[in-house]
């Protein structure tokens, strides 16, 4: 059983209810599991093997796709210490946000909606429509104008309807946010003063890591868009020292894009609201390929800056073509295609590679949250491709060559 409070003025919340939001002073909700132990269920492989540790009532019929318990991966792309890749592209949308929808969906069911609703053309947008469907609950996501079809079309699939809003990306947010209010539809918006539960869902990236590792390592790298997720993973830590489970913390790394580094700024400032956040976003943001984690208002932004700075950790910048390469070394080495914006953990571990941050014997957990294969359109034209001309009474030898040439690298 959970517990929900107010993380502002600390009075209790009736679980029984659907609230996003303090009824007493509208501050932001969080959740406590006094009575859990750390029992994870062994025959359970999915994020549900956490289900005691997750705001769910215990009857609850839950809305999965198998999602969670992705490999940890050992790699040897060269690093000070031990490297392992926690490999979220093998969720069934190809991302980390299936963790938050598959927790969201539940609750929107368990809370007898029927249907969902938010704002996003990316990786949240693909697993609300997907989770959606496996419910059986109406489905509509609200996009920006200009978006690629190739982002859209998976939505159709699932059955969801698109609708493109004629506005900014800030007062999409707030419009989806009011509507859902009005309709009484359940929003799927994943910042948590648009849905609480769903950021209980990336924490237990942080139990697998600690499960896996049969451990703690010393360093979690994490691409940053909205903040929940490197929040989430250090929420898991910290919840595991609160159950005995571990004695010491990781040191939180955030990867931002180029250009949108105020979580970086706010760090070394004594920030205590989203409004003196907000005064640090850039006012002119500039275009990126990083579109996953390009987000000039972080909405979960003080969360992850909380605890970075509670770990001890460090905010780093990526620019595109960094990013890019970082692609190409986890395809190259690792066999891994992953977007752009996750494979920035690769420009995270070089920089602190430069830094000399990292000691040898340390472990490094670099977290790859998205997978290629639904963004191959950001980088056509970034990468060089070569198209080789071969006639069969020369195709043997071009091949002869080309092999000379690998041995010789």
């Amino acid at each position: 059983m959970y517990t929900i409070s107010c993380r502002r003025c600390r009075q209790p919340v009736a679980a029984d209810v659907y609230r996003i939001a303090c009824p007493a002073c509208g501050g932001p909700l969080e959740f406590g599991y006094p009575d859990a132990a750390w029992s994870p269920d062994d025959d359970e492989p999915s994020l549900w093997r956490y289900r005691d540790l997750l705001p769910v009532q215990g009857d609850t019929e839950l809305v999965t796709l198998y999602e969670g318990w992705t490999p940890l991966e050992y790699s040897e792309i060269e690093c000070p210490g031990e490297l392992f890749i926690k490999n979220e592209t093998r969720n069934p949308t190809g991302s980390h946000k299936d963790r938050a929808l598959a927790l969201a969906v539940t609750k929107a069911r368990e809370f007898g909606r029927d249907a969902v609703m938010l704002y996003s053309d990316g990786s949240t947008a693909l697993a609300s429509a997907a989770y959606a469907a496996r419910a059986g609950l109406h489905s509509i996501v609200v996009v920006g104008r200009k978006v690629p079809d190739y982002r859209l079309l998976p939505l159709v699939v699932y059955g969801s309807h698109v609708l493109e809003f004629q506005g900014s990306a800030a007062e999409a947010l707030d419009w989806v946010h009011e509507v859902c209010q009005k309709q009484g539809i359940f929003e799927t918006t994943t910042y948590r003063l648009a849905n609480p539960y769903s950021m209980e869902g990336p924490k237990t990236i942080g139990y697998e890591i600690f499960e896996q590792l049969d451990g703690v390592p010393d360093w979690i790298i994490v691409p940053v868009g909205g903040g929940a997720t490197l929040a989430g993973i250090w929420q898991a830590f910290v919840e595991l020292q609160r159950l005995g489970q571990v004695e010491r913390l990781p040191r939180m790394v955030g990867v931002l894009p180029e250009g949108y580094e105020m979580l970086a700024t706010a760090l070394e400032q004594p920030l205590e609201s989203d409004q003196q956040l907000r005064a640090l976003a850039p006012p002119d943001a500039p275009p990126t390929i990083q579109v996953k984690i390009a987000m000039t208002f972080p909405p979960d932004g003080l969360e992850a800056v909380a605890a970075v700075r509670q770990s001890g950790g460090l905010f780093v910048s990526a620019a595109d073509e960094e990013a890019v390469e970082g692609q190409m070394v986890l395809g190259a080495m690792q066999g891994l295609y992953a977007e752009p914006s996750a494979a920035v953990v690769i420009v995270g571990l070089e920089k602190l590679k430069a830094m000399k941050k990292i000691k040898p014997g340390e472990l490094v957990v670099a977290v790859v949250t998205g997978s290629g294969f639904r963004e191959t359109g950001v980088i056509n034209g970034k990468v060089p491709l070569v198209r080789t001309p071969v006639e069969p009474a020369f195709g043997e030898r071009v091949i002869e060559r080309l092999l000379e040439q690998t041995e010789a690298e």
